[in-house]
């Protein structure tokens, strides 16, 4: 059985969920291993912040490029038929992430809500890309943004979408990937 993505439940887990909510998007509930699950939830919230509080500040980009190769090799024991792809910088492509999403698959990025911030992406067409964003807003907040729009009826696919020249400003717009450099996100494709 499939099961709705989901939101975020502290102000600092969106790498978390968003995560999850790949895997989530990508296999049956019955098909996830507890494992799996596990292993995502104990490597992310691994940043502190300056009082030495963990999960503070959210998750690093070293442990979500952990986690990719985590659970590509996870997925090569188990045999549980998954592939992550790590990209950074220059290598986070509009290209990339079309081949991905074309291959029936999903991308876990890096963008901006403020802060830097982790989204899902489930799809795009010529005009927009269509993200599960964790961070939980009501519809009031998009009423007179013309670059995002709130999706309230597809809790298993998506509830934004945002228009790809927002999607791929350098500038650290909500739901934008930002500056070339500081661009992270990973390739997930079943096998």
């Amino acid at each position: 059985m499939k099961t709705p993505l989901r939101y975020q439940i502290t102000e600092f887990d969106c790498g978390s969920v968003s995560l999850l909510n790949c895997i989530t998007y990508l296999f049956k509930r019955e098909e996830i291993p507890a494992e799996l699950v596990k292993a995502i939830s104990s490597y992310t919230l691994d940043c502190y912040d300056e009082f030495g509080n963990l999960g503070q500040k959210g998750t690093s980009r070293e442990a979500v490029q952990y986690l990719s190769r985590w659970i590509t090799n996870f997925s090569e024991n188990k045999d549980f038929g998954i592939v992550c792809e790590y990209l950074s910088g220059n290598n986070v492509t509009l290209e990339k992430i079309k081949n991905c999403i074309k291959n029936k698959g999903c991308v876990n990025l890096r963008t901006y809500q403020g802060c830097e911030h982790y989204v899902s992406i489930t799809d795009l067409d010529n005009e927009f890309v269509y993200i599960f964003d964790p961070y939980y807003y009501p519809e009031s907040h998009y009423k007179n943004n013309n670059n995002i729009f709130y999706i309230a009826d597809k809790p298993f696919l998506y509830n934004r979408k945002v228009r790809i020249q927002r999607f791929l400003s350098e500038q650290k717009y909500e739901n934008a990937l930002g500056p070339i450099l500081k661009r992270e996100c990973v390739l997930f494709n079943r096998k």
